[in-house]
């Protein structure tokens, strides 16, 4: 079994993950639309901060910083 991640306040986590096969989903106006209400819905949950979200061929990576710095795993 898995050791639990050690997270720490004040901390920016780096976050990369494939998305959509290499499908252009995000160069289409309705689902862009379609993350940024997701990502406004989830702030209200739980705060944090987001930076240079970018999306390049199949990846999305961002930087992300929990309010508490301890609720990483509950925002992903």
């Amino acid at each position: 079994m898995r050791k639990p991640r050690e997270l720490a306040e004040n901390v920016w986590y780096e976050v990369r993950t494939a998305v959509n096969i290499e499908e252009p989903l995000f160069r289409l106006p309705a689902a862009v639309v379609l993350l940024h209400r997701i990502l406004r819905e989830i702030r209200k949950r739980y705060p944090f901060e987001m930076r240079g979200l970018k999306l390049e061929g199949a990846w999305l990576t961002f930087y992300i910083k929990p309010d508490n710095g301890l609720e990483m795993p509950l925002i992903m």
